[in-house]
């Protein structure tokens, strides 16, 4: 059975090349270990939200609002990166309320009776997250006129840009990418508000994998960032460190859901 490895998270065209050469350096560094990846098939542009960490999966990186509430007996935690753009300190991240640079709005209760973009139910940047902060406004009332699944951050700035919504919430690393790739583009659209922070997005491996080869893993990735031959793979995937997993902050995943419930708005809507 072939084992896969994936980087599904951030994954705009223009990073294909940096991705692979990162999975490379990684091949080589747990070839040293005496862990054999031959066997392991660098998947390309995957879905955004994965459906579970499959027994097949030796390395991906996935968000951890579904990992912990739907996941969480699939896969192992390997380690959790740190983002060198804005809006990430240390090991998090959070989300970014995007409109288009001509919208009137000047903060978040401005968009009371719009039209939002969700990439996923499952995402924690694009509905966890946002759902907190319209929680706190909302008065336990319906906030949007109607809300549009888009599939994917990047789909909904193309919504976003075509007039289809008005408003989205994108993860800050996501958005950072998009600038950095996509200036020209990015220039259409301005961030109205953040979210609270929370827990990057894990690398993990599946519960399947031995527990040598996942320590394994998690060494190589952490030996990476002090590679200087990986200096410019790190610097175009914007790769500050890793940390290794704090499981209580990606409990609190959970804690942000059930104070937007308490608030009496258990759904973005």
């Amino acid at each position: 059975m072939t084992r896969t490895a994936s980087l599904p998270m951030y994954c705009l065209p223009e990073m294909a090349a940096a991705n692979a050469a990162f999975w490379m350096a990684l091949q080589r560094k747990l070839r040293a270990r005496g862990v054999d990846t031959t066997d392991v098939e660098l998947e390309g542009e995957g879905r955004p939200t994965l459906e579970g960490v499959g027994p097949t999966i030796f390395l991906t990186q996935i968000c951890g609002y579904p990992l912990f509430k739907h996941y969480r007996d699939q896969g192992i935690m390997l380690a959790t990166p740190h983002y060198a753009v804005p809006g990430c300190t240390g090991s998090t991240h959070r989300a970014f309320f995007m409109v288009r640079v001509d919208d009137a709005a000047e903060r978040l209760e401005d968009l009371r009776g719009r039209i939002f973009g969700c990439n996923s139910l499952l995402s924690n940047s694009g509905m966890n997250l946002p759902r907190l902060s319209l929680a706190r406004i909302a008065g336990g009332k319906p906030f949007f006129s109607s809300v549009v699944m888009t599939g994917g951050h990047v789909a909904s700035l193309e919504r976003l840009g075509d007039r289809s919504i008005d408003v989205c919430s994108v993860d800050n690393v996501t958005w950072g990418f998009f600038r950095k790739f996509r200036p020209v583009v990015a220039e259409r659209y301005r961030i109205l508000d953040e979210t609270v922070s929370s827990p990057s997005l894990p690398f993990v491996t599946s519960v399947k994998t031995t527990a040598s080869d996942a320590v394994a893993i998690a060494e190589a990735l952490h030996e990476i960032i002090d590679d200087p031959q990986t200096a410019d793979i790190r610097g175009t995937l914007e790769l500050a460190g890793f940390s290794v997993p704090d499981f209580g902050a990606y409990e609190r995943l959970a804690e942000y859901e059930r104070e937007a419930a308490d608030l009496g708005f258990p759904e973005i809507r």
